[in-house]
């Protein structure tokens, strides 16, 4: 094990989170590190690349004191966290996305993460037991993902331009929608076909409005029935797919083709579960838990991330593929080209482990 490497963690976690002690810190570097040398998360694989000096079995008990720890304070973490990452990120305009995934039937949790380069970097999230409405939070999901985006907030500050997405089973909600108002940020969300949009000249189905290869825009009052929010409409059909966008907006210069980077948080949760850390697989069934390993899982995911686009900066990635119309596009995904770097070169060398984001002009 790189022990100068594990070093550079604990300073960089003692830096940008305070919120941690130094117990906290010392094992969000060493068990971030475990992670990406497992590429899993499973307890004992990760014990088995970081247990140098003591028993495997030790440092099992180790993590597991860590997932049971009840005196991690989330909610500033979120705060710090998320201040740490947009100010390596570098942009004054962002894009955040609201999504909920499950651990199978054992565990729901509802995340909102920034959109980078065809990836969403985690930010806060709230994990309650799934399919369950007695264990499901108490506040309902409205207040629930408020809560998550008023953590964020609280890190960002009023500097940057956000835009807050969101899929139609989260979307479809005119509360939701004030609530990103009252943050003075920008809401795309997409709706469901039945939605309609009162104007001036009459009522229109969203989605009624276009064929395939059609865009249509109108503006007027949203969610007819259940609030009459002044807002946009946005229905885009692409060619060869089997249905519409219908998307509302509280932003009318806004094309709708903005919504396509929701699908970045779909990839980094196949990375975050089966295609990367295997999150999946973890059989850890309680909230709890499953919200301070991902303390770890996160801050695992980002460095990775933070790698790949310092390994493209440095001509170190997968040579490009050439698209039909002769531009050129990344062969692997940076979390893929993060994890390359890090076992070729970063774990076997002193390096700066900072988090770096480095824009790849050659991404669209």
């Amino acid at each position: 094990m790189n022990y100068e490497l594990l070093y550079q963690l604990e300073e960089m976690l003692s830096a940008h989170l305070p919120c941690f002690n130094s117990w906290q810190q010392a094992n969000v570097a060493l068990f971030s590190y475990g992670v990406i040398k497992a590429e899993g998360c499973q307890q004992g694989e990760i014990a088995r690349q970081v247990s140098c000096g003591e028993k495997v079995e030790s440092t099992v008990r180790r993590f597991r004191r860590w997932l049971d720890n009840g005196t991690v304070d989330l909610e500033t973490f979120f705060e710090q966290w998320s201040r740490w990452v947009v100010e390596a990120l570098g942009e004054k305009r962002l894009t955040l996305l609201v999504d909920e995934t499950k651990l199978q039937d054992r565990v729901g949790v509802m995340m909102v993460g920034v959109a980078w380069e065809g990836r969403c970097i985690p930010l806060a999230w709230r994990t309650y037991e799934a399919n369950s409405r007695e264990g499901y939070p108490a506040e309902g999901q409205v207040k629930m993902i408020e809560g998550l985006l008023e953590a964020v907030k609280a890190g960002l500050g009023d500097d940057y331009a956000v835009l807050v997405l969101a899929d139609r089973g989260i979307g479809c909600s005119p509360d939701l929608c004030r609530v990103v108002a009252q943050l003075a940020w920008t809401s795309l969300f997409r709706v469901t076909c039945q939605t309609k949009i009162v104007t001036e000249q009459g009522d229109f189905t969203i989605a009624q409005q276009v064929q395939p290869g059609e865009i249509w825009a109108q503006e007027g009052v949203i969610f007819k029935q259940r609030g009459r929010i002044p807002g946009s409409a946005r229905a885009l059909w692409g060619v060869g797919y089997q249905e519409p966008w219908a998307l509302v907006t509280n932003d009318d210069p806004l094309t709708g083709h903005e919504y396509a980077r929701r699908n970045w948080q779909e990839q980094s949760f196949r990375d975050l579960k089966s295609g990367g850390w295997r999150w999946g697989d973890s059989r850890i069934r309680l909230p709890h838990h499953v919200a301070n390993l991902l303390v770890v899982l996160v801050f695992a995911y980002a460095w990775v991330i933070a790698l790949g686009a310092q390994a493209v900066a440095a001509r170190c990635s997968q040579p490009l593929v050439r698209r039909p119309d002769g531009t050129r596009r990344r062969a692997w995904s940076l979390f893929k080209e993060g994890l390359r770097f890090f076992t070729q070169v970063v774990q076997r060398h002193t390096v700066c482990l900072e988090l770096l984001f480095i824009p790849d002009t050659r991404f669209t």
